[in-house]
């Protein structure tokens, strides 16, 4: 996967602009990797699933991609010419590896994502610091109502998260500091739907032009965030 990240020419010179890139994070379990002489299933294992009690979470085996029972059936349209959504519940996700690869349930995900917003028992109180400092510009001065991308976290207008995909499912888990409120959004599918452009497959049977393009998960997250009384912005 490293290999194809990195077969071109950068796209910018470093420290000039910024690009999401799953090969960034899969380079990131390289090193971890290495640095520890630990498999990063064990890693996350000893660092995070045992620490918090996450007993439906887990890092799967590359040899063994099946779900824990009970799970839910995934859905995409990725791949396919004729519009119809297919089950994609059993590919292989192994070649997301630490970029996207882990399982969990919504039982779970609460507890790790108000750890991801607030640091508490995941890093040191310096570490958190610099991972919340990470979001800091000119244009961005703290608590702002804007977005960003920081060391692995998202500053999304106040809400602190991470979304993640997969063919077949989309997760969205978001901490609020002013709300001590963590929001977790997993959904069995990942087609987009609302006002999407004509060139771009989305889910046909319940069309909402009013409601912005979006995956599923981030859909619904803006939702229940304006529920809650703090809106994500406009450029959804």
């Amino acid at each position: 996967m490293v290999q194809f990240g990195i077969a071109d020419s950068p796209v910018f010179d470093p420290g000039t602009e910024f690009q999401y890139c799953n090969t960034n994070t899969v380079l990131l379990g390289l090193v971890l990797q290495q640095v520890t002489g630990k498999p990063i299933g064990d890693l996350y294992r000893e660092g995070i699933i045992e620490p918090f009690g996450l007993r439906g979470t887990s890092f799967p085996n590359a040899a063994d991609s099946s779900l824990p029972d009970p799970h839910a059936q995934g859905y995409t349209l990725q791949g396919q010419d004729d519009g119809e959504p297919v089950n994609a519940t059993y590919w292989n996700p192994s070649w997301g590896w630490t970029a996207g690869a882990m399982i969990s349930t919504v039982e779970d995900m609460p507890v790790y994502g108000r750890a991801l917003g607030t640091g508490e028992g995941l890093l040191p109180p310096e570490q958190q610091a610099e991972r919340l400092n990470s979001f800091l510009s000119d244009d961005l001065p703290p608590n702002s109502a804007e977005r960003a991308y920081g060391l692995g976290l998202v500053h999304e207008y106040g809400w602190l998260g991470h979304t993640g995909e997969l063919p077949g499912f989309n997760t969205a888990v978001y901490y609020h500091p002013g709300l001590d409120a963590t929001v977790v959004v997993e959904v069995n599918s990942d087609i987009p739907s609302g006002d999407c452009p004509a060139d771009k497959p989305t889910i046909t049977d319940a069309p909402h032009d009013d409601i912005p393009c979006a995956d599923p998960a981030v859909r619904i997250f803006g939702a229940l965030a304006e529920a809650l009384g703090q809106p994500l912005g406009t450029d959804q």
